[in-house]
């Protein structure tokens, strides 16, 4: 696939041959980290999370089950070489690849799911090379491991700073995930980014606000949030209001006015 080809066709150029697999995400992540294509644009969704979905944890389980709807992932959480090895194996199919992931058997139904996009490898070779492990760096625990997690983990595909929980771990204010100006911040973030600088690992995240401060936290990122299902539906509490005025009952009225419940009344 040429970079000409990708522009000219946008993500349609990643697309997997079933909707029942990854899109060729791990391709699109590094040909964005690369400038081969701008930056990859998501929408987050809280209340479901598919072609990239967010897991609750580390479970073996989650993992399998998100990766067998299509999804690529975004794992939260990751402190140590232990905990990213163990994620990485359970995304992976295959010894080869350090994995343990379940192949279950009616997974793959002929001519439906089981296509590949190189027939040079098998389906489980292609579905490994297709989904994108993002990992989620939320402490300072993490940051200060990240080093030693990308030198032991290569298959991470990018890496995601979680400001909020970042910052709260670190007993600092959250500012609504926004980072800060402290001396301790500051440097945990430069540790952060010369550890991706290092590996040369992609950056991933949020950038959410007006544009002068969407183009600052996207700055570096090639895997961008720059909107939320949850903005949205806080945005409708206007309407809200506005329809519960529309549709009120009535006001009672004790005046003499002549009027009552919106019922006009008989002058005797």
């Amino acid at each position: 696939m040429s970079t000409a080809s990708s522009d000219k066709q946008g993500m349609a150029a990643y697309r997997a041959p079933s909707l029942f697999q990854p899109h060729q995400a791990r391709k699109a992540l590094r040909d964005a980290h690369e400038g081969k294509i701008p930056p990859l644009l998501g929408l987050y969704l809280g209340l479901s999370s598919i072609p990239t979905a967010s897991v609750p944890g580390h479970d073996h389980a989650a993992i399998g089950y998100a990766l067998d709807a299509g999804a690529s992932l975004v794992i939260p959480q990751v402190d140590t070489v232990e905990q990213a090895q163990f994620v990485v194996s359970a995304a992976k199919f295959g010894t080869k690849s350090k994995g343990t992931r379940s192949a279950p058997p009616f997974r793959l139904i002929p001519g439906l799911t089981d296509m590949s996009i190189d027939s040079s490898k098998s389906i489980h070779e292609n579905l490994n090379d297709q989904a994108a492990i993002i990992i989620q760096i939320e402490s300072l625990e993490g940051i200060e491991n990240l080093d030693a997690i990308l030198t032991a983990v290569p298959d991470i595909d990018a890496v995601w700073l979680g400001t909020l929980d970042a910052r709260v771990s670190m007993n600092l204010p959250g500012n609504g995930g926004m980072g800060g100006t402290e001396q301790e911040w500051v440097d945990a973030v430069a540790k952060y980014q010369d550890a991706l600088k290092k590996h040369n690992k992609p950056a991933a995240g949020f950038a959410i606000g007006d544009p002068d401060t969407m183009r600052g936290m996207g700055k570096g990122k090639c895997f961008i949030i720059f909107t939320a299902d949850v903005l949205a539906l806080a945005g409708m509490a206007a309407g809200l209001q506005g329809a519960r005025e529309l549709f009120a009952l009535p006001q009672k009225s004790d005046s003499n006015d002549g009027v009552s419940n919106g019922i006009t009344k008989e002058t005797e």
